[in-house]
């Protein structure tokens, strides 16, 4: 049983750094696509700016399906989800941590589901901060 638990661990660590490096790159994307600073007043320069929210934040959704779908891959790879859609959708329920119940895992494969939660819980942090960063880089002028 422990040599189970460190193939868990094993893979989950692979598709942890391969989730945070996709996020990394993406953030940096982001940066070098979305230029953040305005430094004009009115609404058009409000709707521009929120143009730029939309589009950034779903450029960070795009980073987030990619990550589920690494997670889904691993899930079907181990032979925990023996269809791809199933793979998908148990790898969004916990990604996400919904966790809806409808499918579980075997019981030899159940630490990778906490760990893939806690993967998501971080990626979608580390959202919420480059989307407030990106609303108040909005706001600065230059000077």
């Amino acid at each position: 049983m422990s040599q189970q638990i460190f193939l868990q661990l094993g893979y989950a660590g692979g598709v942890i750094a391969a989730t945070f490096l996709l996020h990394g790159v993406m953030i940096l994307g982001g940066r070098l696509l979305f230029p953040y600073l305005s430094g004009r007043e009115g609404v058009t320069a409000l709707l521009s700016d929120t143009v730029r929210l939309v589009v950034l934040s779903l450029w960070l959704m795009l980073a987030h399906v990619v990550s589920v779908g690494f997670w889904a891959w691993l899930y079907h790879h181990v032979g925990m989800n023996p269809t791809v859609e199933e793979a998908l959708y148990f790898a969004f329920t916990t990604y996400t941590t919904l966790g809806f119940g409808d499918i579980v895992p075997p019981q030899d494969w159940r630490i990778l589901t906490g760990i893939s939660s806690a993967n998501g819980l971080l990626l979608f942090g580390l959202s919420a901060a480059v989307l407030v960063d990106a609303t108040d880089r909005l706001r600065l002028k230059p000077q």
